[in-house]
């Protein structure tokens, strides 16, 4: 949490945290952010209460120490000499200043850029390498080069807790509290020049005499020079080399006796010895220093190096170190230079088997060639309009994003997402930030040249991004990748290898996108390549995604069937290399057990593609027609295989039971899911099932036979009735027209026992019969009929003479013991009668 410690000034700017990052004697450094950019800053603090608590203190415990208030004023005056030193000195070595000092009832403090530690506070086993100490070295050396040559001014401080380290992994020059400028003093008092006169019993206040040339404390004339500082900067190079061991380590770094004792000693180890004998004494330093080492911790400041013969030492001369001194000066140089500094930057070293880049100290290429990749890439982005991007331009974005991406795969996946990602692949259509809008659509749009660099870099997004940035960023530039515009003709090489590229490189992503999404975007895009290239390379390369995409079981067999069967068979070339890969995608998409291709599939559309291809094959060797017909023998044996399997292993006719041998093979018969709505079918037609039938014109004969055998009936088509004119009934004994007259008397007479009906009640009752069969629920006859027990279920509606009842049955006489079964109300009164007779 951010905490407001300040009520005037700086408070009102920054947001300030509430602990320290580190202590640099006498500051208190904390990390802060301004609060409209965000910039990061440090905030230096000085605690005046309780500085003026412990001279109190001091003070009291001694009777030999100045007033208390003198000291604290001294010391005030001090600290202000210092910071308005660091504000007025401009220099890229030099601490940056960005609020000068505040004062207020109870603390100091000024602002500066972001610093994270101090040569005294670093771990500098674990957080320094070589590489980074030798590029320190020469920050500071240029930091000593500007105060001695153009502002005449000597250091006289420089010790470890005056460098400062910012959040790039810069060295910065700081401490100038004992600052001397040359053109303030005379030369006589440059010659005797006390550095007792500022003794204090304030340890910060003093000289660090570990770290001080012993002209200014041994001999009777000191003189103030710049050898001074090169003194400090011999000191200070064995202190980063050893892990922190001084070279002269007093006691008290304040005490002048405890320093001339560690000098004897040291005058005795060091000089008059050759250069290849210093090692036991110089421990850790690199040996290309140990012949300038004599010259650099000369006894007197005249037998000592310059600050320029120190920068010119083929210890810096390396390229590694004039490479990083390039990036330090990078924003100043043109756009060819740059760009030839970016190639090399990628060059592989055939000696190391590595780039240059490779070769830099991980901080290094994090904090400082990282930051000025991605500024040049947004820069860059953010001044191209519509029209076609320079050759320059998009060759400085493509280096810088390879940069980019190369130190990118060497960080953390939340590193890489927060110093990445977000400034380059984030999608910012949508958010609210103006400043980074478009920055990915610009960066895909811009030419196929980038985009390339981003397919080549895909393992990289794939191992660094989690699973819905990544799919953003594929949905994105998906089209872009697998297609190009009419403006992008120019770069058609380049075109075909990101396709290419993309297709090989996809079965690292396939499996973080969603299936709707493959289906309806990410396929339907592989198959148009597939039809509309001709180039030869990238047609096999979407043959292999195609065999790719059934291995990893990403389509279906609606896919295959749908979108992938149809654009093969209309496959027109008969290149032997693409007839071959077409072969045996066939043969894995046959053998897929998850696509499971059906067998009409297969001999309707795959079966015959394969026979077109292999047979208008006409470039290709007796050997090659013999691989080709080996697959597609492959898949007949397949089909044939599984054809076989599906039947059976004898025919027999379904009617003829097959007999039950023993008890297993019978409750093996017995089906479970018997009850089942989906195993329930309807009884067979083949059973005689009871049809309606017209009324009989004509008279039958009585049955012959005692046992009634079922017939096979034929369904009954029914038909609307036609009217017919209206025939006069034939009477009691009447056969035809012709004896119904004889009858007359027998009909008269018998007229009170027959009720008949009119004629337009027996017209009536004949349509009542037939709508009754209409309306009536469909009787399920899945059983015959017991014919001795079962009566027929139509109500009987004749009407009989007296004495006769509808329970009666009559037999024929020439019959044995047959039952004949009621009639039906279909027949008329007349067939009654005659049966009778």
């Amino acid at each position: 949490m951010f905490k407001s410690i300040f009520k005037t000034g700086i408070r009102a700017i920054y947001n300030v945290l509430e602990n320290p990052s580190f202590v640099s004697e006498p500051w208190y450094i904390y990390p802060a952010k301004h609060k409209t950019s965000g910039q990061a800053v440090s905030v230096f603090i000085f605690d005046k209460s309780k500085f003026e608590a412990q001279i109190n203190r001091i003070c009291a415990s001694s009777s030999n120490t100045k007033n208390p208030k003198v000291i604290i004023s001294e010391c005030y005056e001090l600290l202000k000499f210092e910071i308005s030193q660091l504000a007025k000195l401009k220099h890229p070595q030099i601490l940056t200043i960005f609020e000068v000092l505040e004062e207020t009832k109870l603390k100091f403090l000024f602002v500066s850029e972001a610093v994270t530690d101090n040569l005294l506070t670093i771990n500098i086993s674990k957080d320094l390498d070589e590489l980074s100490i030798q590029k320190g070295l020469l920050q500071m050396a240029k930091g000593l080069q500007f105060l001695h040559n153009y502002c005449q001014i000597i250091h006289l401080n420089l010790q470890p807790s005056s460098i400062f380290i910012n959040s790039q992994g810069d060295w910065k020059l700081s401490g100038f509290r004992f600052l001397q400028n040359l053109n303030e003093i005379s030369p006589l008092e440059r010659d005797n020049f006390f550095i007792m006169n500022n003794s204090s019993v304030v340890p910060f206040a003093n000289l660090n005499l570990n770290f001080t040339a012993p002209e200014l404390v041994v001999d009777s004339l000191q003189k103030l020079d710049p050898a001074n500082d090169i003194w400090s900067l011999g000191c200070l190079i064995y202190f980063v080399y050893n892990n922190g061991d001084s070279l002269i380590n007093c006691f008290d770094s304040n005490s002048i006796s405890d320093f001339k004792t560690e000098f004897r000693k040291f005058e005795n180890k060091f000089y008059n010895h050759r250069a290849s004998e210093l090692k036991y004494l110089l421990k850790s330093v690199p040996d290309k220093l140990y012949h300038v080492f004599s010259q650099i911790l000369a006894r007197y400041p005249h037998d000592r190096l310059t600050i320029d013969q120190f920068i010119n030492l083929d210890f810096f001369n390396g390229s590694m170190i004039k490479a990083m001194w390039f990036i330090d000066e990078f924003s100043t140089k043109s756009t060819d230079e740059k760009l030839v500094f970016m190639r090399g930057l990628l060059q592989t070293d055939k000696t190391t088997n590595s780039t240059l880049l490779e070769q830099f100290p991980s901080g290094f290429k994090t904090l400082k060639i990282l930051p000025l990749m991605i500024d040049l890439i947004i820069n860059e982005l953010s001044l191209l309009n519509s029209k076609q991007i320079e050759a320059d331009v998009d060759e400085a974005i493509s280096h810088s994003l390879a940069i980019t991406l190369s130190i990118g795969s060497k960080l953390s996946s939340l590193t890489f997402q927060d110093r990445i990602y977000e400034h380059l692949f984030k999608d910012e259509s949508k958010t609210k930030k103006s400043n980074q809008k478009d920055i990915f659509n610009k960066l895909i749009n811009a030419s196929v040249k980038i985009r390339l660099n981003i397919v080549e870099n895909l393992p990289t997004l794939v191992s660094k991004l989690n699973e819905k940035q990544l799919s953003a960023v594929i949905k994105q530039s998906l089209s872009l990748f697998l297609t190009s515009s009419p403006t992008e003709a120019s770069q058609q090489q380049e075109q075909i290898k990101l396709q290419e590229l993309f297709l090989h490189q996809l079965n690292l992503i396939i499996e973080k996108l969603d299936f709707p999404y493959i289906k309806n975007t990410l396929f339907p895009l592989i198959c148009q390549v597939f039809k509309t290239t001709t180039i030869l390379s990238t047609k096999l390369a979407t043959v292999d995604t195609f065999g790719m995409l059934i291995d990893k079981r990403i389509i279906d067999k609606v896919i295959v069937c749908e979108q992938l069967l149809p654009i093969l068979q209309n496959l027109k070339s008969r290149n032997k290399k693409i007839i071959e890969s077409v072969l045996k995608f066939f043969v894995r998409l046959c053998e897929s057990e998850h696509v499971s291709l059906d067998l009409d599939s297969i001999v309707e559309s795959v079966l015959p593609q394969c026979f077109k291809l292999t047979f208008g094959c006409n470039d290709c060797s007796q050997s090659e027609f013999k691989t080709y017909m080996k697959m597609v023998q492959q898949i007949q044996t397949k089909i044939i295989e599984s054809k076989i399997n599906s039947l059976p292993v004898n025919t027999r006719d379904a009617s003829v039971a097959t007999p039950v041998s023993n008890f297993e093979s019978l409750i093996n018969t017995q089906k479970l899911n018997e009850g089942d709505k989906d195993q329930i079918t309807r009884a067979p037609q083949t059973k005689n099932i009871m049809q309606p039938t017209r009324k009989p014109t004509e008279t039958k004969s009585p049955v012959q036979n005692s046992t009634l055998k079922p017939k096979t009936t034929i369904p009954l088509t029914l038909k609307p009735k036609q009217k017919v004119a209206p025939k006069k009934p034939l009477s009691f004994g009447a056969v035809n027209n012709n004896t119904n007259t004889n009858n007359t008397a027998l009909l008269n007479t018998l007229h009170g026992t027959f009720n008949q009906p009119s004629k337009g009640e027996k017209e009536e009752e004949d349509d009542d019969e037939f709508d009754e069969f209409q309306n009536a629920e469909a009787i399920s006859n899945t059983s015959p009929i017991n014919w001795n027990t079962e009566m027929g279920h139509t109500p009987q509606t004749t009407n009989y003479p007296p004495g006769f009842t509808s329970s009666m049955v009559l037999t024929p006489n020439n019959t044995g013991k047959g039952i004949i079964t009621n009639k039906t109300a279909s027949h008329s009164n007349n067939s009654d009668l005659l049966d009778l007779l």
